[in-house]
Protein backbone atom coordinates (compact mmCIF):
# COMPACT_ATOMS: atom_id res chain seq x y z
CA UNK A 1 0.00 0.00 0.00
CA UNK A 2 2.91 2.36 0.58
CA UNK A 3 3.66 2.47 -3.15
CA UNK A 4 0.00 3.27 -3.90
CA UNK A 5 -0.12 5.96 -1.21
CA UNK A 6 3.07 7.48 -2.61
CA UNK A 7 1.61 7.62 -6.14
CA UNK A 8 -1.44 9.49 -4.81
CA UNK A 9 0.77 11.84 -2.79
CA UNK A 10 2.95 12.62 -5.80
CA UNK A 11 -0.08 13.19 -8.06
CA UNK A 12 -1.74 15.75 -5.80
CA UNK A 13 -0.88 19.42 -5.66
CA UNK A 14 0.03 20.91 -2.27
CA UNK A 15 -3.17 21.14 -0.23
CA UNK A 16 -4.76 18.28 -2.22
CA UNK A 17 -7.16 15.95 -0.42
CA UNK A 18 -7.13 12.12 -0.29
CA UNK A 19 -10.24 10.44 1.17
CA UNK A 20 -10.32 6.79 2.15
CA UNK A 21 -13.41 4.71 2.89
CA UNK A 22 -12.92 1.06 3.80
CA UNK A 23 -14.30 -1.82 5.84
CA UNK A 24 -13.02 -1.79 9.41
CA UNK A 25 -11.23 -4.75 10.94
CA UNK A 26 -10.84 -5.32 14.66
CA UNK A 27 -8.63 -2.82 16.44
CA UNK A 28 -5.03 -3.96 16.55
CA UNK A 29 -5.44 -6.49 13.73
CA UNK A 30 -3.33 -4.55 11.24
CA UNK A 31 -3.52 -6.12 7.79
CA UNK A 32 -4.26 -9.64 9.08
CA UNK A 33 -7.83 -9.70 7.70
CA UNK A 34 -7.28 -8.02 4.34
CA UNK A 35 -7.13 -11.24 2.33
CA UNK A 36 -9.61 -13.34 4.30
CA UNK A 37 -12.31 -10.89 5.40
CA UNK A 38 -11.57 -7.93 3.09
CA UNK A 39 -11.10 -5.64 6.12
CA UNK A 40 -8.28 -3.48 7.48
CA UNK A 41 -7.51 -1.85 10.79
CA UNK A 42 -8.10 1.93 10.47
CA UNK A 43 -5.07 2.62 12.67
CA UNK A 44 -2.84 0.85 10.14
CA UNK A 45 -4.29 2.87 7.28
CA UNK A 46 -3.60 6.10 9.17
CA UNK A 47 0.01 5.12 9.88
CA UNK A 48 0.71 4.02 6.31
CA UNK A 49 -0.81 7.11 4.68
CA UNK A 50 0.87 9.50 7.10
CA UNK A 51 4.19 7.72 6.48
CA UNK A 52 4.31 9.05 2.90
CA UNK A 53 3.67 12.64 4.01
CA UNK A 54 -0.10 13.13 4.26
CA UNK A 55 -1.68 14.71 7.34
CA UNK A 56 -4.93 13.34 8.77
CA UNK A 57 -7.27 16.34 8.85
CA UNK A 58 -10.66 14.72 9.55
CA UNK A 59 -12.46 11.46 10.14
CA UNK A 60 -16.11 10.53 10.32
CA UNK A 61 -18.20 7.92 12.13
CA UNK A 62 -20.99 8.31 9.57
CA UNK A 63 -20.53 4.73 8.31
CA UNK A 64 -19.70 3.19 11.70
CA UNK A 65 -21.87 0.22 12.71
CA UNK A 66 -21.67 -1.05 16.26
CA UNK A 67 -23.53 -4.25 15.33
CA UNK A 68 -20.71 -5.50 13.08
CA UNK A 69 -18.52 -7.97 15.02
CA UNK A 70 -15.61 -7.60 12.52
CA UNK A 71 -15.40 -11.38 12.15
CA UNK A 72 -17.36 -11.97 8.92
CA UNK A 73 -16.40 -11.47 5.30
CA UNK A 74 -17.74 -8.11 4.18
CA UNK A 75 -19.46 -9.68 1.16
CA UNK A 76 -21.67 -11.80 3.43
CA UNK A 77 -23.10 -8.79 5.28
CA UNK A 78 -24.81 -7.13 2.31
CA UNK A 79 -23.72 -3.55 2.98
CA UNK A 80 -24.11 -3.74 6.77
CA UNK A 81 -20.41 -3.56 7.63
CA UNK A 82 -18.61 -1.15 9.88
CA UNK A 83 -16.71 1.28 7.66
CA UNK A 84 -14.39 4.19 8.30
CA UNK A 85 -13.88 7.49 6.48
CA UNK A 86 -10.55 9.29 6.71
CA UNK A 87 -9.60 12.60 5.12
CA UNK A 88 -5.93 13.31 4.51
CA UNK A 89 -4.28 16.39 3.05
CA UNK A 90 -0.97 16.91 1.32
CA UNK A 91 0.88 19.70 3.12
CA UNK A 92 0.91 23.09 1.41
Amino acid sequence: MKAFDQVIFDALKPGGVFIIEDHAAAAGSGARDTETLHRIDPALVKREVEAVGFRLVASSDLLHRTDDPHTAKVFSLNGRTDKFLLKFQKPR
